[in-house]
């Protein structure tokens, strides 16, 4: 018998609570239902979710990388780094 794992990422519940029709419920009330739901339909759908589809990407680092590219600078290179750095520390109120 396989091992079941009850840790499912964040955008696997949300995902699947959507695809669900569910209204908006928290993390973890989303967290119980996957637990509780004892190998039902909820659970199935965020274990094919986390299967088959990709998590959405990172918007911070999507916006480093448009950042450095405008000046020249490859998805690579460390001012993707040092750019999203930067938005970390803007979003913490670096300089207010």
């Amino acid at each position: 018998m396989s091992e079941v794992h009850f840790y499912k990422p964040d955008w696997v519940l949300k995902l699947a609570a959507d695809k669900a029709g569910w209204e908006v419920f928290d993390l973890f009330t989303l967290r119980n239902k996957y637990v509780a739901s004892g190998g039902g339909t909820y659970r199935a759908l965020c274990d094919m979710i986390e299967r088959y589809e990709q998590p959405p990407p990172n918007r911070k680092v999507l916006c480093a990388r448009e950042a450095a590219s405008e000046h020249g600078y490859d998805e690579w290179d460390d001012a993707v780094d040092a750019c999203f750095r930067a938005i970390e520390l803007w979003e913490k109120g670096f300089g207010k």
